[in-house]
């Protein structure tokens, strides 16, 4: 019974998961950065390039804190140990853009309560029904503008995943034969073929993104950002002190809003703001509390010098960190969020409220 064993679950076992694997590397196209980059790519958004890094389930957060970042909404977390719900504030007199007024109405829904915030419980459902046709809006864009395949990739997981549920009834034929016959080795045996038929179903990708060549200089510029964000200090500081990464240029490091505080070259603060607008693709690369922990550090030192433009400019970052805090990770602040409301406490109703208030 051992060699049936062999020949009919651990070979076509050992098959399949080898196939799953050579999926998943297929599945990530990855490609190399030729250099280190310290923006983010021009004329895209952190919505659009999630998906170009395929960091769907951080999207959301990642957009989110965007807008904190640039000054068009605050993040207001509850009581510390509460687990209420992070309440979103626009800025008084913010101009909203098409895609985040809807990322807005994702978030939001076109309804409210009443209320200064909302627990979402019942509401869950509908926000990831949202946020799925939102991502899935953000996928065609990038199809028609020729960055990816219109059609994902599925035949492979589909077929290794039959495969692999049509071996786990053959092991359990095994299993049951070898129970019966006392045949410790073929017991052993297609446990063996059992694991690695279950790890097949973990390492298979259900689909992929196809990315077309179009997509390569934005996906490689994503790579050279992701390195940025991961490289030690000594590392970063030399990759943006050198020819082509100057970090005081005024057209590349320093966000127009504070082009005239760092006007007299302040290399802290230009630094500050420069790593501040990186924290949304931190989310997507995973290391913002890394980078979260690195912009305090930085904030510290700016407070102890006598910048009379420094006012409320660092206070993004704590706001981000505690929000992140509050519900314990990035992936779940946009299911803790409250009722949106403008800066004097108004609830704003969807899409419509929000151009109706800000005149977008």
């Amino acid at each position: 019974m051992l060699t049936a064993v062999v020949l009919f679950a651990i070979v076509p076992a050992s098959v399949i998961l080898v196939l799953g694997l050579v999926a998943r590397v297929v599945a990530a196209q990855r490609v190399n950065a030729p250099v280190v980059q310290y923006t983010a790519p021009r004329g895209s958004t952190v919505f659009r390039d999630a998906l170009l890094v395929d960091a769907d389930r951080r999207a959301p957060s990642a957009a989110l804190i965007d807008l904190a970042v640039k000054r068009k909404v605050r993040l207001i977390a509850g009581a510390p140990g509460t687990r209420e719900p992070i309440g979103v504030e626009l800025t008084d007199g913010v101009v909203l853009t098409a895609d985040e007024t809807a990322l807005l109405e994702t978030l939001f829904g076109p309804e409210h309560t009443g209320t200064r915030l909302r627990r979402f419980s019942a509401d869950r459902r509908a926000l990831a029904g949202r946020l799925k046709t939102l991502l899935l809006n953000t996928e065609h864009g990038l199809a028609r503008d020729g960055l990816i395949a219109e059609r994902r990739v599925t035949w492979p997981g589909t077929t290794l995943t039959s495969l692999a549920y049509l071996g786990m009834l053959v092991e359990g034929l095994f299993i049951v034969f070898a129970l019966i016959g006392g045949d410790l080795p073929a017991l052993v045996a297609t446990l063996v073929a059992l694991a690695l038929t279950i790890a097949t179903i973990f390492v298979t990708p259900a689909w992929w993104r196809r990315f077309l060549p179009a997509a390569t200089p934005i996906r490689e510029h994503l790579a050279g950002l992701r390195r940025y964000l991961e490289v030690a200090e000594a590392d970063r500081l030399r990759a943006l002190q050198s020819p082509s990464g100057a970090e005081l240029r005024a057209d590349a490091s320093v966000p127009a809003p504070f082009a005239d505080a760092v006007g007299e070259a302040s290399a802290p603060l230009a630094r500050f703001h420069l790593n501040e607008r990186l924290l949304p693709y931190a989310v997507l690369f995973g290391v913002e509390r890394e980078w979260i922990a690195k912009l305090k550090l930085e904030a510290e030192t700016l407070s102890h010098t006598n910048l009379d433009t420094l006012g409320d400019l660092v206070e993004v970052t704590a706001d981000v960190a505690t929000a992140i805090d509050a519900v314990g990770n990035v992936v779940e602040l946009t299911s803790a969020l409250g009722d949106l409301v403008d800066g004097a406490g108004s609830v704003v109703e969807g899409v419509g409220g929000i151009f109706e208030a800000f005149g977008s």
